[in-house]
């Protein structure tokens, strides 16, 4: 397991609920540990923020954070509004990135020793009434391993206070676990005592590993945030992963290629690139979109019309590319001329393109 650069404090805040729950680690903390706060006096997220920040700096500079921020949806408009109370109350803008709760538990469990992961990973999260119960299930032959979470089951066992909650929540395991194979489980809000859990207890332990995994997504996002540079051995695919790797075709020393401008595997709001190109041909910037499943990549082009006329190789341009979801890329490119004697023309142009399929199922090129 790697670590933190020397110095950096990585966080995670998981939002998910009224109250956030934090866990942090330094360069020189082994794991992540929970930040206990008190968030009563705290009246909206900008006041969260700030005692959080207050408490982080107990462990360093405020330029050494990286935060991840685990919310209930990961719309535009959403991660925007967190974004300008965290920065209104101190952080840093660069500092912060946006996690959904599904991949922060993926990178916990990911994060533990293989054997916990050789077969099913459940995760039963216990409440008041009901326990929300979910697998993680790890292809282990793909390259890289590909990562599947369930949709959430739940399980009406009734309240602590009745007789009846060890019993239901027994057949619940049985019916659940009696036809595959569950390596490791994880319970979180409960102790799982063997007063109130007896029976369902001997039988969640028979042949199967069982950790107590309070804050598992607020430790998996602080793991994220520390790991957040590093080559993953395994993919989690869900509706926020970019699905396309992004290619511009290019001519090096005479022959033609693909340079391979954005790579698929990451949050398509996290998806941005910008580089500088020298035009060589005709006003037109081919792009292939290539999915990382499999499959034909889909092909564009973008027309750069009323761009000046120059010789060979004397336009610079600005390419700006960024996802405003899975399946749309906006792409923006500025003329930037060439020295002094091509000037910029301050032209810029701008193009979406979709990757969807046509109504009748068969694809298209843009």
């Amino acid at each position: 397991m790697s670590m933190a650069n020397v110095g950096e404090i990585c966080a995670g805040i998981d939002f998910l609920k009224e109250t956030p729950k934090v866990c942090y680690q330094t360069a020189q903390m082994k794991d992540p540990e929970p930040l206990p706060l008190d968030f009563s006096s705290c009246m909206d997220n900008k006041s969260c923020f700030r005692k959080i920040l207050s408490a982080l700096k107990r462990y360093g500079k405020k330029e050494e954070l990286c935060i991840a921020l685990i919310l209930p949806n990961l719309s535009q408009k959403k991660m925007e509004t967190y974004q300008k109370d965290a920065c209104e109350a101190g952080f840093l803008a660069e500092q912060l990135f946006m996690l959904g709760e599904e991949e922060c538990l993926v990178h916990f469990v990911m994060h533990q020793s293989n054997d916990i992961w050789q077969q099913q990973v459940w995760l039963l999260d216990f409440g008041m009434d009901e326990v929300k119960a979910r697998s993680i299930v790890v292809n282990k032959r793909s390259r890289p391993m590909l990562v599947q979470v369930s949709s959430p089951e739940y399980w009406h066992v009734g309240s602590l206070l009745s007789k009846e909650r060890d019993d239901r929540l027994l057949a619940y395991v049985r019916e659940t676990f009696s036809k595959i194979h569950v390596s490791a489980v994880f319970v979180a809000g409960t102790d799982l005592n063997e007063k109130d859990y007896q029976k369902s207890r001997e039988e969640l332990c028979y042949r199967r590993r069982v950790f107590l995994g309070e804050q598992m997504a607020a430790r998996g996002a602080c793991m994220l945030s520390r790991d957040r540079k590093e080559q993953k051995p395994y993919l989690f695919l869900n509706e926020q992963t970019l699905l396309y790797n992004v290619g511009i075709r290019s001519v090096k020393m005479g022959e033609e290629s693909v340079y391979t401008v954005m790579r698929a595997g990451c949050n398509w709001y996290e998806a941005k690139k910008s580089l500088e190109l020298i035009l060589q041909s005709e006003a037109v910037l081919e792009f292939s979109f290539w999915p990382m499943m499999g499959g034909e990549p889909i092909r564009a082009g973008m027309f750069l019309n009323d761009l000046p006329k120059r010789p060979r190789g004397a336009t610079r341009l600005l390419l700006e590319l960024s996802f405003v979801s899975a399946t749309e890329c906006e792409v923006k490119v500025t003329d930037l001329g060439f020295g002094e004697l091509y000037p910029a023309s301050e032209l810029c142009f701008k193009e979406t393109f979709l990757m969807e399929e046509k109504d009748d199922g068969t694809g298209y090129d843009m």
